[in-house]
């Protein structure tokens, strides 16, 4: 499979023009990724074409909103990065942002580090550590514009780890299946406690990919109050 054919053809049907520079550092990250899982295993999926299908053209599908989420230079940061899903493969086509990846695990942190070298835009930066002490630090509290998060943890534990690290009128967007609806309603009162809003639920099309996929939009309107985020131990006793 050509796969940056295939990639090409997706950002194509969003309106997307992608240039050389963009394209030539996915597909360095891609078999970087691909090689480096086998032994160290960053993710679940194995299989090169899954990995563009249901992670790379899945991570990328925020890029309809570009206009609305980013048009503004902004400092991105995206919890439990991973591999570096969605945060480094953004990174590629959006220049103007900042971005920060937040991995607690120190091979995954040495991998991003490496895969960070990739970009030609040097607007990457690798943080360790865990969400729910560093938002709790004065250099992080409500230090970000735009947070995002994909296939981290539960919700009801997200929301805490993540809120907290927007900054008031910014955004905080999850990556989502069809068990967003359910999530949002057993969440909202949370979410308003820790000084979100929930602003739309925006449905996107992803190549290949024959599953319900969404981006749950959270806007950030008060400030969060002190106490959260709680310990991790209490986070997840709810």
């Amino acid at each position: 499979m050509d796969y940056q054919y295939v990639i090409n053809n997706y950002l194509q049907k969003m309106g997307i023009e992608a240039e050389a520079s963009m394209l030539t550092p996915t597909i360095k990250y891609l078999n970087l990724l691909y090689q480096q899982n086998q032994k160290l295993n960053l993710m679940g999926t194995r299989d090169k074409q899954e990995i563009v299908i249901r992670h790379f053209l899945d991570c990328l599908s925020i890029l309809q909103y570009r206009q609305k989420f980013f048009k503004e230079a902004t400092c991105i940061l995206d919890i439990g990065s991973g591999g570096g899903l969605p945060g480094m493969l953004l990174s590629f086509y959006l220049p103007h942002c900042r971005f920060f990846l937040l991995e607690k695990s120190l091979k995954k942190t040495k991998f991003l580090n490496q895969a960070a070298l990739i970009s030609p835009w040097q607007n990457v930066e690798i943080i360790r550590g865990r969400a729910e002490l560093l938002a709790r630090e004065h250099k992080y509290r409500q230090g970000f514009e735009t947070v995002l998060a994909r296939a981290v943890t539960s919700f009801k534990i997200l929301i805490e780890l993540a809120i907290p690290f927007c900054k008031i009128n910014g955004k905080i967007i999850f990556y989502k299946s069809r068990k967003v609806f359910e999530e949002i309603n057993s969440s909202s009162g949370m979410i308003e406690k820790l000084g979100g809003k929930i602003r739309q639920i925006h449905q996107v099309e992803v190549d290949g990919l024959n599953e319900f996929r969404a981006l749950l939009e959270i806007g950030k309107v008060s400030k969060t109050p002190a106490e959260y985020p709680r310990n991790f131990a209490k986070i997840k006793r709810g």
